[in-house]
């Protein structure tokens, strides 16, 4: 894979992000390093150390089921079948948009869609690379929105996150108060939600996306925001045991995205998937990415919060403890009743739209095995069966009990 984009600027990141990148990249020792030694790493590793370009592996949002750690096996995969150049390739739930960013510079035409409206923006933030002229007023915006950053106590503005989502006073939470962020970082959310609002439409986007990766890593949650830590029945900072306080207090600072030097042309969508494949003329695609949801716990409510970030629109209807909006989005992807059709029509539609469909699916799925072999013979397709093991996401309440593997499987399809 050619190499396809500018250099991420280590200095701007955080402790965590420079591990995590360590991590990606197979990097050993990197545990207990101070940041200057982990920037040192990282700038002496070879880019043939890692496949993926900095592009790829740039911060983005904390999100259950983001295939960040599976990125290298599933562009192999892709890889095998279809090659890496000048491919058309639709991903059909992009959510946190990584595999996209990773599929990018195999693709003449990338068309990526979420019903997600945060995937939406973060898709069109990091996928619609900006023209150089777009690019000096962005930097300019960064700049503007770094000293609001670091003037809060002379710029900082109220608005609905303040009032709805954080405490008056972070040191002592009020017992009716929801404590999803300190009341310093609510601030910085709501002015720059402000100052976005009045820039030129075209730069919105890419000012909003790095603002919903900081919304929803310095959060007082374990990725979710069904609920906040509480101590006591008390929203509280960390919790009963204070976890992951540098994270959950650190001020909020968007950074400026990487872009893609990639020729590709990208296409992005804020649609239902059944509706969507429709719109396309039979055999558009060499092939169809799907990682649908697999469970009953919905995005649209797990993640509310970035849905009101993205729109910038205070709720008018919402519950009494979290906060959550009384309309979002409902997939009859998370329903048991309608996963199984919802499945076979999307796949039958598919088929006739792509060469190949490649689905991301796991052995804890709605979907059973037996479905599956139901699902297939009703296709009358042809199918190759893909597995791999690795460590599952425990941070949210309803998610305790998980086993700590999960196996993910992806069956290749073809006519």
């Amino acid at each position: 894979m050619a190499e396809t984009t500018t250099t991420l600027d280590y200095t701007k990141l955080k402790i965590n992000e420079l591990l995590q990148l360590c991590k990606d990249r197979g990097l050993k020792g990197c545990t207990g390093k101070k940041k200057t030694e982990l920037i040192n790493l990282l700038s002496n590793t070879s880019s043939t150390a890692f496949k993926q370009s900095d592009f790829v592996l740039q911060p983005m949002i904390t999100y259950i089921g983001n295939k960040r750690k599976l990125v290298p096996w599933i562009v192999e995969v892709i890889e095998e079948t279809v090659g890496s150049h000048s491919l058309r390739i639709f991903d059909g739930f992009a959510g946190s948009g990584v595999v996209s960013r990773a599929l990018m510079p195999f693709c003449s035409e990338l068309h990526t869609n979420d019903m997600e409206y945060y995937s939406y923006v973060l898709l069109r933030c990091f996928l619609e690379t900006p023209s150089l002229e777009q690019m000096v007023r962005i930097d300019k915006c960064f700049e503007e929105m770094d000293i609001l950053c670091q003037n809060m106590d002379k710029n900082g503005v109220t608005g609905f996150i303040s009032r709805l989502y954080s405490p008056k006073n972070t040191d002592k939470p009020a017992a009716n108060e929801r404590v999803f962020y300190t009341r310093e970082n609510a601030l910085i959310i709501d002015t720059l939600l402000k100052y976005i609002s009045g820039v030129d439409t075209d730069l919105k986007n890419y000012l909003l996306g790095p603002l919903l990766i900081k919304a929803s890593i310095n959060v007082n949650t374990a990725g979710v925001f069904r609920g906040f830590y509480k101590k006591d029945g008390i929203g509280h900072f960390g919790g009963e045991g204070e976890n992951a306080l540098e994270r959950i207090l650190a001020p909020i600072q968007p950074v400026k995205p990487i872009w893609s030097k990639s020729s590709c042309k990208s296409f992005c969508y804020n649609s239902d998937i059944n509706n969507l494949i429709l719109t396309f003329e039979n055999n558009t695609f060499d092939l169809i990415y799907l990682d649908p949801p697999y469970n009953e716990h919905p995005y649209g409510s797990n993640y509310f919060m970035l849905n009101l970030i993205a729109r910038g629109q205070e709720p008018t209807e919402y519950s009494k403890v979290s906060g959550i909006p009384k309309l979002w989005n409902k997939s009859a992807f998370n329903g048991r009743g309608s996963v199984y059709d919802t499945m076979l029509d999307l796949l039958r539609n598919c088929l006739k739209k792509a060469k190949y469909t490649l689905i991301s699916y796991n052995n804890e799925g709605l979907i059973t095995d037996d479905d599956w072999t139901t699902i297939f013979a009703e296709l009358g397709c042809s199918v190759k069966k893909y597995e791999k093991e690795y460590d599952t996401y425990h941070g949210s309440r309803n998610l305790a009990d998980r086993n700590k593997k999960v196996v993910e499987i992806m069956y290749l399809l073809s006519k």
